[in-house]
């Protein structure tokens, strides 16, 4: 997209310049009996030719072709503005899966350590044999969710990898906690800053100037004729006054009956062209104003939820299930609550972190859509 927007401003530069002009030799009488007797022919010549556009034309397709140009521009802004997106995305992803990593690890020591405690009970007659299956089984599927977190893993460094255009295996490292970003703008101030600066919005808003510059063209083309001009030297080697020149002017006739059906059919396509392009920006500022509003919900929804795990969830599922594993150990209460709290603690830290994945990657969605960063 780089280069294309590179191809279409050499483009425009290019469209202010007129056509080449021409050289024109002739040769008239020349007798056919001596025919490289040019000596003996009535006239030679030689001139030049020029086409010249009506007046307005060559500036008209010269901001078309600037319109081109910013077209292309807007959307090598959107795709800067996607990969952005995915790049963030794909982060979020990573570390969501290198928290359950680590997550699923501590769980795993601390199952040994259940596992331990309950062999311990049932070997003096304090627990029953199904308890100590129950451990076991808890641990097997702690390693199977283990070996699903570390696929995710490497999938989301491959994803991350391809969206930066790198190596897919190379190594990416993430912090033990992300600072999330602040998006305090209500939904009116996101819809405004979407409807100003989406480059999507923006190169459809570009394109309806350039078909207007079209119609405006076909509409010329179908009133005004273009000219060519051109002058000759003339040489009359039987004549007495050997040396003349001429001069001479071709009017194309735009509006004569058997071609003005194809200059109004231009217009009529050019008159499409606008509405198509008008609609189209319609059909991108309502699927603009949606993806915000959709986008932030989820953001808003998503900041509750991390906020709700801080102010209480963490602490409360840490706290029982301490207190669980040491009522436990004394024998006051029962394997399944044990079991229950262990889980209750790995769902809440769990949770916690794909509510500041989900936050995160909302918050991408959310800039995609607006077409600007929002921290």
């Amino acid at each position: 997209l780089q280069q294309r927007v590179g191809v279409a401003s050499a483009r425009a530069k290019q469209a202010s310049y007129l056509e080449d002009p021409q050289i024109a030799f002739q040769l008239s009488g020349v007798p056919v009996s001596h025919p490289t007797s040019f000596n003996q022919a009535d006239t030679n010549s030689i001139g030049i030719r020029q086409m010249l556009p009506f007046f307005g034309k060559l500036g008209l397709k010269e901001k078309i072709a600037e319109q081109e140009t910013k077209v292309a521009d807007q959307e090598l802004r959107a795709k800067e503005q996607e990969i952005t997106s995915v790049v963030k995305m794909a982060y979020a992803a990573l570390f969501m899966a290198q928290r359950s990593i680590e997550i699923l690890r501590e769980q795993l020591d601390i199952m040994k350590t259940i596992i331990g405690t309950t062999e311990s009970r049932y070997r003096v007659g304090r627990v029953t044999q199904q308890d100590v299956f129950k451990a076991q089984l808890e641990q097997s599927e702690l390693l199977n969710q283990l070996i699903v977190a570390e696929q995710d893993s490497n999938v989301a460094t491959v994803n991350l990898n391809a969206a930066m255009y790198r190596p897919p295996r190379t190594p990416v490292d993430t912090p033990a906690d992300l600072t999330l970003p602040d998006v305090a703008s209500g939904a009116s101030s996101l819809d405004e800053l979407a409807l100003a600066n989406r480059p999507e919005l923006r190169g459809a808003e570009e394109e309806i100037t350039r078909t207007e510059r079209m119609y405006e063209l076909a509409d010329r083309n179908r009133k005004y004729p273009d000219f060519m001009v051109g002058w000759d030297y003339m040489r009359m080697p039987t004549d007495m006054k050997k040396d003349r020149y001429g001069a001479m002017v071709n009017i194309t006739i735009p509006f004569s009956p058997w071609t003005i059906g194809r200059r109004n059919y231009e217009v009529e396509e050019s008159l499409a062209e606008i509405r198509a392009a008008k609609s189209n920006r319609d059909a991108i500022r309502n699927a603009t104003l949606k993806q915000v509003g959709d986008s932030l919900s989820k953001v808003q929804a998503a900041k509750r939820s991390i906020q709700l795990y801080r102010e209480g969830l963490l602490s409360q599922a840490e706290l029982s299930f301490r207190s669980a594993l040491a009522a436990y150990q004394t024998g006051r209460v029962e394997f399944v609550n044990l079991l229950e709290a262990q889980r209750a603690l790995r769902e809440a830290r769990m949770g916690y972190y794909k509510a500041t994945a989900s936050y995160l990657q909302n918050v991408a969605e959310l800039e995609r859509a607006v077409g600007r960063e929002l921290q």
